[in-house]
């Protein structure tokens, strides 16, 4: 049996470093960044567990300045407060 192509789905492209473009942290225009943790805190009274929950949403922050850019925050927690509060000194 053979398989019939879908031209209605979209074929992988292969992506190589050169169609990329740099991100820049939008405060220092520092281009490497660090993973960070935001933590989120559920309530035992939402989950029916015998205690709260955690959740960890990555983000990156600048290694320069500590800085999150807007587009690595989640969109929930955009409309919930302003950029959260991540900052790493070294």
């Amino acid at each position: 049996m053979t398989k019939s192509l879908d031209f209605n789905t979209p074929q992988p492209k292969s992506v190589t470093l050169r169609d990329t473009t740099a991100v820049e942290c939008d405060e220092c225009k520092n281009t490497t960044f660090t993973e960070a943790v935001v933590m989120r805190r559920v309530s035992r009274l939402l989950t029916g567990a015998p205690k709260d929950s955690y959740v960890p949403i990555p983000v990156f922050l600048c290694s320069a300045c500590g800085h999150v850019n807007e587009e690595f925050i989640p969109a929930e927690l955009k409309a919930e407060s302003a950029t959260p509060s991540v900052l790493v000194k070294a």
